[in-house]
């Protein structure tokens, strides 16, 4: 039994990694799939320069394979060929954001400040700062934009998720034990 052990061992030592096991790394490769998606994306973007509709999917697919510097470029294209909207705005402080390691530097905040003077209940630039603030332990204020949200009668806000999240930070306030 134990001449098995030792060889396994040995060849786990070399081949393995036993003393750094513990260590995450990230691995930027993009699966084959994705690649695909974003290719397909990038020549359908090509093919109709003029289309927003194809800057966005183009971002979001850079996006999925956690490739944020590649998105916001591409909602840089899009923000200087059409006039910016509140979503898109929102969007690429979101790619910002998680660019600089879930951290608001200023072009993050500056995209969001521009996204709420366009449209002061802009869903995703709501979330990303409710998310954010939730992250960080600010609980009444990720509560704060997350009414914003509720109180904006908009159909395209997840009324229910909202209100559970709402409760979750409720139950973490200081004062609600």
């Amino acid at each position: 039994m134990s001449a098995l052990i030792l060889p396994a061992m040995v060849l786990y030592g070399f081949l393995g990694h036993l003393w750094d096991w513990d260590q995450g790394r990230v691995d930027h490769r993009v699966g084959y799939l994705l690649q695909k998606t974003i290719n397909e994306d990038r020549l359908a973007l090509e093919s109709e320069p003029a289309n927003p509709e194809r800057y966005l999917k183009l971002a979001r697919s850079h996006a999925a394979g956690g490739q944020y510097e590649q998105a916001v470029i591409v909602m840089e294209q899009l923000l200087a060929r059409a006039t910016p909207q509140a979503a898109w705005l929102g969007l690429q402080a979101s790619y910002l954001y998680y660019r600089d390691g879930r951290a608001f530097g200023e072009d993050a905040r500056a995209r969001v400040e521009q996204a709420l003077s366009l449209d002061n209940t802009d869903v995703t630039t709501r979330m990303l700062l409710a998310n954010q603030a939730y992250l960080i332990g600010h609980y009444a204020e990720a509560i704060g934009h997350w009414q914003v949200l509720l109180a904006s009668h908009r159909d395209d806000v997840n009324r229910t998720a909202i209100g559970n999240a709402i409760a979750r930070a409720e139950a973490r306030l200081p004062d609600a034990s």
